[in-house]
């Protein structure tokens, strides 16, 4: 779980930079920053267990 909270925190951080340079019209390197907000939530998900429903 640390782990995966740790991959979101960092997916947060290059979302927020994404924003901003948008905002500023930097459009290639705010889809830049959102491929790698995708790829640490990606990553989070795909750390944490599959859990079976009963």
């Amino acid at each position: 779980m640390r782990e995966a909270a740790s991959l979101i925190g960092r997916a947060k951080k290059y979302l927020k930079s994404s924003r901003m340079l948008l905002v500023d019209g930097d459009y290639e390197s705010s889809v830049s920053q959102s491929y790698y907000a995708m790829f640490y939530s990606a990553e989070a998900v795909l750390t944490e267990p599959i859990r079976k429903e009963a």
